[in-house]
């Protein structure tokens, strides 16, 4: 008798475990990477250090923060920062484009109106 209570205990210790190793969150290794990589290269383009140096340093920032978090074991939070990180320097970089389209959109009217200066002076009264 005792050692079938035994055994159900340990049954029921082991299920406990198997449990427990299939609800840990896995290690967000590969959202680590893309996210590296992405602030990586976005931290490279020089307009967006010009651009957008606040949605660009609050990237960098979470990408520190979330490889702590990762080194600590805590899975969930590295994830989110990680993901996080990747969106706000993707943002960066869309600020940085939005800037450099209004530049050029500047430079283009500019240069219609410059046309159309030169068609009014030309043009017969």
């Amino acid at each position: 008798m005792p050692s079938t209570a035994l055994f159900r205990i340990s049954a029921a210790a082991l299920a406990l475990g198997a449990l427990a190793a299939c609800s840990s969150t896995p290690a967000p290794t590969e959202q680590m990477a893309v996210t590296r990589t992405t602030v990586s290269r976005v931290a490279a383009t020089p307009t967006v250090a010009a651009s957008a140096p606040v949605d660009l340093q609050r990237a960098q920032e979470k990408l520190i923060q979330a490889e702590r978090a990762m080194a600590q074991g805590d899975y969930k939070t590295a994830r989110r920062l990680a993901a996080e990180a990747e969106v706000d320097a993707r943002v960066a970089e869309t600020r940085a484009d939005a800037a450099r389209n209004a530049s050029n959109l500047a430079q283009v009217q500019d240069s219609i109106r410059a046309l159309q200066e030169e068609i009014n002076r030309r043009s017969p009264r």
